[in-house]
């Protein structure tokens, strides 16, 4: 019995011993971690504060003058008339023919560059009352910037080499980290691309300067942009300041300057000049910058207009939908672009949670032609045809929730709609096949091709028109071109 109690305390003290050991082995591990990432930051701190210095000194430099290529205006497409199929050519079974075409265009899917986490400074209790909240409205939201007392704006006496060197110091004195932290923490809680952060900034920096585009709003986006990892340059032209951006997708109707082999296109609609005088020197560590979307941004939910769209040969292939008016202002703010990027933003969550679990059960269990002919036929009849034109007065392709919202769509607008579903509905490779004045489609089938089809490679991608209303896949719409075709491959 002695030996029993005397086997328990010993069992009882090596537990205390061990929960005390695991609670200092604990608190050691919390103060080491606590001490990794506070060296990590002050490490952070410490490049940015250089990196800032040296790009201080390389704006003092001469700028170039530069000439601007020319704003390219997007390609006229869409007859004013919409074609259909005769019934007779629409039901008849399509023997698979091989079409020659002009080009290849192949378009890898783009990828968004990941940009650096920037950590929050803390603010004590002492300096809580203190901190200034400034609500900047952005897309159905109220995002309040929080600024530390005597945050002035700084002015930038002139567009000058050294006067941009001097506000880009006072810029990076300490006055704007609340305002850089929550324009960051904004970016990742809304979830904005690229250019939704530069749209965040830019309606930041006119609230803060209470001014549109002056010299001071464009420095403090120039700051907020550089210091969250984006590649910019500055320019100026009479004076102002302005911001170039690069894009490896075309962006019409902005002038451009190449330079090492990538576009960086000036996207005010106020300069109207050709010339400019560019900083070609980067910022150290820029990541990157794109317009290409891999999701889309998570502004409150408003319902606008409902519309219902649906199959007049397949009724279950229908749905009614009101699209969120925030995300459709946030696109009225893109900029022109190409068709791929368009259709590799896919829907918005909301479209996809209403759209995809009616057409995924219109198509279960069919074929993958029967599938592919249901999906096309909703496109081709349960939208309204107009052309840009007729309905914007300009050309303008649509995002797919757009094509959901406008009461029109045309030729490219269902073209990037029919993508997205056969993409993501069916697992297929798409291409999108641009004929002067016409978009279409064509989708490599594991089991086709299916009637008309472009040889790529080994593949075969058969020509699906969401256009030509009526037709099966496999149909070309008449007068089509395939020797001028071009074919953008989405895979």
């Amino acid at each position: 019995m002695k030996r029993f109690l005397l086997t328990i305390s010993a069992v009882a003290i090596a537990a205390t011993v061990s929960a005390q050991s695991m609670e200092e082995f604990r608190r050691q591990a919390m103060a080491e971690m606590k001490q990794f990432k506070q060296q990590a930051i002050d490490e952070y701190k410490d490049f940015r504060a250089k990196a800032n210095a040296e790009y201080a000194e390389f704006l003092k430099e001469a700028w170039k003058q530069c000439e601007l290529k020319p704003a390219i205006t997007p390609p006229k497409i869409d007859p004013p008339v919409q074609p259909v199929a005769p019934p007779r050519i629409a039901d008849k079974p399509i023997s698979p023919k091989p079409l020659v075409f002009g080009g290849l265009k192949p378009m890898p899917k783009p990828v968004v560059p990941k940009m650096p986490k920037i950590d929050i400074p803390e603010v004590t209790p002492e300096d809580e009352p203190l901190i200034l909240k400034m609500p900047v409205q952005f897309y159905g939201t109220t995002r309040n910037i929080r600024l530390r007392p005597g945050t002035g704006e700084v002015n930038v006496a002139d567009a000058s080499e050294q006067s941009v060197s001097n506000a880009w110091k006072k810029l990076a004195d300490g006055r704007y980290e609340l305002m850089l932290a929550d324009c960051i923490a904004t970016r990742d809680t809304l979830r904005l691309c690229d250019w939704g952060y530069y749209l965040f900034t830019k309606a930041v920096s006119e609230e803060f300067c209470e001014a549109k585009h002056t010299n001071n709003t464009k420095m403090l986006q120039a700051y907020l942009m550089t210091q969250a990892g984006y590649k910019i340059r500055l320019a100026r032209s009479n004076n102002k300041i302005y911001l170039l951006f690069p894009s490896e997708s075309i962006i019409y109707k902005a002038p451009n300057y190449k330079l090492d082999g990538v576009s960086y296109y000036l996207l005010d609609e106020d300069f109207t000049g050709s010339s400019i005088y560019l900083c070609h020197a980067a910022f150290p560590g820029e990541q990157g910058f794109s317009i290409n979307m891999n999701e889309q941004p998570l502004f409150p939910f408003v319902a606008s207009v409902e519309r219902t769209h649906k199959s007049m040969k397949y009724p279950d292939a229908a749905i009614t939908f009101a699209a969120n008016k925030n995300l459709i202002d946030f696109y009225n703010a893109f900029p022109r672009t190409s068709w791929d990027v368009l259709s590799y933003s896919s829907l918005s969550k909301e479209a996809k949670n209403k759209l995809y679990p009616t057409l995924r059960k219109a198509i279960e269990g069919k074929d993958e032609a029967t599938a592919a002919n249901i999906l096309i036929n909703f496109v081709q009849t349960g939208f309204k045809y107009q052309t840009d034109n007729q309905q914007f007065g300009y050309e303008r392709p649509l995002f797919g929730d757009e094509s959901l919202f406008y009461p029109y769509c045309d030729c490219e607008d269902r073209s990037i709609l029919y993508s997205i579903l056969v993409r993501e509905l069916m697992g297929l490779d798409v291409a999108l096949v641009y004929y002067p004045g016409h978009l279409a489609t064509a989708v490599c089938f594991k089991n086709g091709p299916y009637g008309d089809y472009f040889n790529v490679g080994e593949k075969k991608y058969t020509v699906c028109d969401p256009t030509y209303i009526g037709a099966n896949i496999g149909l070309t719409m008449p007068n089509m071109n395939n020797n001028e075709a071009e074919l953008t491959l989405l895979q």
